[in-house]
């Protein structure tokens, strides 16, 4: 399975698979970023992985995701979230990921962060 760039919804830098069944994203919170996945027009999401707030954790992180997810084509036998955040404080998590994810891994470059919570201030705000 690949990825392709989609529109932004209610995660930024989103890739949606190529049959459209599975998406995966970033999602601001307060305290940094979560990168998140699952199926296309779904209330909730199967992965919700705890970025923290610093770019190139962020983009290792979400690089291991699309990896996995590519290779697998599915959800199953993968960690819905860290026990501990962010994610790379977690051992056990980072190797768990870290044995799922094939070689080479492609590093994927996201454009600046603070654009996508400036995106996300206004959706808020225009919501009230």
């Amino acid at each position: 399975m690949k990825f392709k760039p989609a529109e932004d919804n209610d995660i930024y830098q989103r890739l949606v698979s190529e049959d459209g069944k599975i998406e995966m994203g970033i999602y601001p919170v307060i305290f940094g970023y979560r990168v998140r996945a699952g199926y296309t027009n779904s209330q909730s999401y199967e992965l919700d992985w705890c970025g923290g707030d610093k770019h190139e954790n962020l983009e290792l992180l979400y690089s291991i995701m699309k990896n996995i997810l590519e290779d697998k084509g599915n959800f199953i036998g993968l960690p819905a979230v860290s026990s501990i955040k962010p994610f790379y404080n977690d051992a056990l998590f980072v190797d768990y990921i870290n044995d799922l994810t094939t070689k080479p891994l492609e590093i994927v470059r996201l454009k600046p962060l603070h654009l996508d919570r400036i995106k996300m201030m206004k959706t808020i705000q225009n919501e009230d």
